[in-house]
């Protein structure tokens, strides 16, 4: 009797977590909340997916193969030509109200070659960071490293060669002494725990490898590359611009995803390991000193290297796009998400929109690390018609003043993007951009969307109502 009391039990645990749907987003009232005073506002561009003319890095090598790797076999060229462009968006964003701006530095146009610096990259950065400062007043926020490796290093073997975080290092230290007096907020790296997994793991970027030790192992180095960075930024701490006394604030721009197990049991003891590995693992480590990394839980404990100095993070930059439902099924990867979003809006990559998720991690991001400065770096969504766009910004801005009004050290918010971008391995046709940029003339237009964060911005307010 208990036997089959225990299997009918089991039975319709399977058939709910079958029939299952986890709930849609809640949705905010709205009505003309106010941020805090010097609330930062702002759009970012990236340094290998707007510049356009990257060549000698392994990200242009590897999509310029044959057949074409990316979705619809795009080819990368000028992108959205920032790299020419950047004066005229940067004053759209000035226009716009945007009180800060971040853009990011492409190693592979610095240092051509190990030990060679190109002189008129390091020239046409400085331009771009002085400009964001002394002639549109921005608060900037630079990136230093995101994905893209320069071929010299590639073929050395990558990060997992020493050397590589030698030449990195001395990079850092160089835009320190050439670019620091300009620049408010420095960021190591974007999205270091997708690294691993994507490049090392699921073998889906480059460098295309397929080793769980392999993978693993690149988290501890991904912690030494930001440390080593973060050591150098504060040891080479300069002036401003103006001559003041300045000390370098040093973060990291971090990939979150809202994960929700769709069924009981096996689902959700997947998915917490998965919210650890993808949310939490490596953070941790930055603030903590010490990580706890498994790639595949109870099987590989392994070693927790140490990082020095112990707390590495001035500040964490929030990435958040989209919320994942965990579902284990035979014979699938659980790196393969199953998406069940059919009755609720997605953007045109099939994300879902679930603006409720960017208030829950800013909450857990809280607790977990009292205190901690924390921007919005990213934030958007994948709509050509721009018809889904604005409510996604009145949404998700909603539950972030509602996280600030529950503590969370929120202090600022860029959108992603201010211009469309190269989508990594999708290509260019997901259009993230607040302007429109056309493919044949780069002309930037201006959407209904950057006229809605234009009059966010200049009032640090949302609106009073919803618009239809």
């Amino acid at each position: 009797m208990l036997a089959g009391l225990a299997l009918g039990t089991l039975l319709a645990i399977a058939v709910w977590g079958f029939l299952r749907r986890p709930s849609p987003s809640q949705k905010l009232p709205i009505a003309g909340q106010r941020f805090p005073l010097g609330f930062l506002w702002g759009a970012a561009e990236d340094a290998f997916q707007h510049e356009g003319g990257n060549t000698q890095n392994d990200w242009h090598a590897w999509i310029h193969q044959s057949p074409s790797p990316i979705d619809r076999g795009a080819t990368y060229a000028l992108g959205t030509n920032f790299w020419q462009r950047w004066r005229e968006d940067f004053q759209r964003a000035k226009d716009d109200g945007h009180t800060a701006h971040r853009f990011g530095l492409e190693w592979s146009r610095l240092e051509p070659a190990p030990g060679r610096y190109d002189e008129a990259a390091w020239a046409q950065y400085e331009r771009m960071v002085r400009a964001c400062k002394e002639e549109m007043g921005f608060v900037t926020f630079v990136n230093l490293w995101h994905y893209t490796l320069p071929l010299w290093a590639s073929r050395a073997g990558g990060w997992e060669n020493p050397t590589t975080l030698e030449r990195f290092e001395a990079m850092v230290a160089e835009a320190a002494r050439r670019l620091g007096p300009w620049v408010d907020r420095w960021s190591t790296m974007i999205d270091a725990q997708l690294y691993p997994l994507a490049g090392y793991l699921a073998g889906q970027i480059p460098p295309h490898q397929k080793s769980l030790r392999r993978a693993r192992a690149m988290f501890a180095t991904m912690l030494a590359v930001h440390a080593r960075a973060y050591r150098v930024l504060h040891a080479l701490d300069v002036k401003d611009f103006n001559g003041a006394p300045k000390r370098s604030s040093v973060g990291q721009i971090y990939f979150f995803t809202a994960l929700t197990p769709r069924g009981l049991l096996l689902d959700r003891l997947v998915c917490r390991h998965l919210d650890h590995l993808f949310n939490w693992a490596l953070l941790d480590a930055l603030v903590l000193g010490k990580s706890d990394i498994a790639m595949v839980p109870w099987l590989d404990a392994g070693k927790r290297p140490a990082l020095e100095p112990a707390t590495t993070l001035d500040w964490l930059g929030v990435n958040y796009f989209t919320r994942r439902v965990v579902e284990v099924v035979p014979g699938r990867s659980p790196l393969d998400f199953e998406r069940r979003q059919v009755r609720w809006p997605v953007s045109d990559m099939n994300w879902e929109i679930f603006p409720q998720g960017i208030y829950e991690l800013l909450i857990r991001i809280s607790m977990r690390h009292p205190g901690l400065p924390l921007y919005i770096t990213e934030n958007g969504l994948a709509d050509e018609r721009d018809d889904r766009r604005p409510e996604f910004i009145v949404d998700h801005l909603a539950f972030a003043h509602k996280a600030i009004e529950q503590g969370a050290a929120l202090q600022g918010y860029f959108h992603w993007s201010l211009t469309d971008n190269w989508e990594w391995a999708l290509g260019s046709w997901p259009r993230f951009g607040l302007y429109r940029v056309d493919a044949e003339s780069g002309d930037r237009v201006r959407t209904a969307s950057a006229e809605l964060f234009a009059e966010i911005a200049r009032s640090n307010r949302l609106p009073d109502q919803r618009r239809r």
